[in-house]
């Protein structure tokens, strides 16, 4: 009884990691089949030259900034034409693309920030305006022998509405000259 029930656990096992490593194993072979691909590297050297090789250590140190990176997808055992999809050059474009992105977001803040500054500086000539104005009527009034109390403290408040907005703008033309120094230095 106790050799049925060994016998019956082994074969059990045995059925078991058969049907465990024959899913296992073409699933090992067909991902590595579908996703094979072989980098290649190629440079143009200071006589004008094109060279192109497989292996990345193979690329002399001055030639590496300006290298361009292919990726090939593995056609073997499939019967592609020859003539379908060039290979993509996977470093640059994505630079050049991510190089257009934030050049783009760069652009877009910039121009927000001019417009806040455009907005504040005429906020800030209007705020002006109404100081002198008020000015001009306090010092009418004081000629007239009346207080000007109210007109003291108009002016206070446009005072430190201006104090408050000089900041904030000097504050928005300190980050516009950030961003245009980012966007020389790309």
């Amino acid at each position: 009884m106790e050799k049925e029930d060994h016998n019956r656990r082994e074969e059990w096992g045995v059925t078991i990691m058969k049907k465990a490593i024959i899913p296992l194993a073409l699933t090992v072979f067909f991902s590595a089949f579908g996703y094979a691909q072989t980098l290649i590297y190629s440079w143009r050297d200071s006589a004008g030259k094109v060279h192109i090789v497989d292996e990345l250590n193979k690329v002399p140190d001055q030639y590496r900034e300006d290298l361009k990176v292919y990726r090939l997808s593995s056609t073997r055992g499939t019967q592609k034409p020859r003539s379908e999809a060039p290979p993509k050059i996977v470093t640059k474009v994505k630079e050049v693309e991510e190089g257009a992105v934030r050049e783009e977001r760069l652009e877009k803040e910039m121009e927000e920030i001019r417009s806040s500054i455009a907005d504040m500086t005429d906020r800030l000539e209007r705020l002006r305006q109404e100081r002198e104005t008020k000015r001009l009527r306090m010092i009418r009034k004081r000629g007239r022998g009346k207080a000007v109390v109210r007109e003291k403290r108009e002016i206070e408040e446009i005072d430190r509405e201006i104090e408050a907005l000089t900041n904030q703008l000097g504050k928005r033309m300190e980050g516009l000259r950030s961003l245009e120094k980012e966007k020389s230095l790309k």
